[in-house]
């Protein structure tokens, strides 16, 4: 690990030195990636959308089957922080549940405890360059399918594979694109198109529900703009007038192009503007909240 990332790190309730930290070889993460994880942000010591992430992370929980140990999610993560000399800094949480150890087998046992790591680092200096200038994104030649893909679990080969695509493009993010030709979600991310005054975004049947893409059509609707979720030929993001990608911790970025086509005029749009400085201000009521 780099300097900068975590030197300590949360285990089923211990904080412990990072070199010392170990999970045990049968765990069903491990062996199948049969687990969740969640990423968030924190802003000063400040945790944006902890009861959001948290709520994603037991419905998925629920949907496999996994135990969520209780915790007191905001004080374990805030004492990781302080920890790791992160408390007033701009920082990235990592919440990963797996089902826990058990005995070689697909067929998980009825009864197992689960295992919880949290981890956390700064964020890249990177990001607030890639939130102002624009970055470039590429197609990529498969997709993501199926059910599984609207909850984050452990299984993240696509996202890798897809990511490792795209920095041989000198690309910032890759976009997974099916056989008919719709472009679905980025490796870590969602897409928003705008065109005529009016935001697209590809619906979440099939994708990841993303934290901030919610908040981000939640303010467009506030703003006045016409919103439609439904699918997204890979012909509406060439012909768009900007496109944006969303994450909790990159939030807004502008896409200004996509391989070989330039998106719009090439630069960062007034939409994509107004919406940055729409969540810059939910995250500053948060950052200022007393507690």
């Amino acid at each position: 690990m780099k300097d900068t990332d975590s030197k300590f790190v949360h285990v089923n309730g211990r904080l412990l030195a990072a070199p010392r930290a170990q999970i045990n070889v049968f765990d069903r993460g491990f062996l199948y990636g049969d687990g969740l994880f969640e990423t968030l942000r924190a802003y000063a010591g400040k945790l944006f959308g902890l009861t959001d992430h948290l709520a994603r992370l037991r419905s998925s929980a629920a949907f496999l089957g996994i135990k969520v140990p209780r915790r007191q999610w905001g004080k374990d993560i805030s004492a990781l922080l302080r920890r790791n000399g992160l408390a007033d800094s701009d920082a990235w949480v990592r919440i990963t549940l797996t089902r826990g150890v058990a005995s070689p087998g697909l067929v998980p046992p009825s009864r197992i405890e689960p295992t919880l790591v949290m981890i956390t680092g700064a964020i890249d200096p990177q990001t607030a360059r890639a939130q102002e200038r624009g970055v470039r994104a590429t197609l990529l030649p498969f997709a993501r399918h199926g059910f599984l893909a609207e909850h984050k679990t452990l299984n993240y080969v696509p996202g890798v594979l897809g990511k490792a695509f795209a920095a041989r493009r000198g690309a910032f993010e890759g976009l997974f694109v099916d056989t008919e030709g719709f472009v679905s979600e980025g490796t870590t991310s969602n897409l928003f198109v705008v065109r005529g005054g009016s935001l697209f975004t590809p619906p979440v049947a099939g994708i990841l529900s993303g934290i901030t893409r919610r908040l981000v059509l939640q303010a467009a609707v506030a703003d006045g703009m016409k919103v439609e979720e439904r699918p997204l030929p890979t012909a509406d993001l060439f012909g768009a007038d900007e496109a944006f990608i969303t994450s909790s911790v990159v939030e807004v970025v502008p896409v200004i192009s996509v391989d070989k086509h330039r998106v719009g005029n090439g630069k960062v749009g007034p939409y994509c503007r107004r919406l940055q400085g729409w969540y810059r201000q939910a995250v500053d009521r948060v950052v200022r909240r007393p507690g």
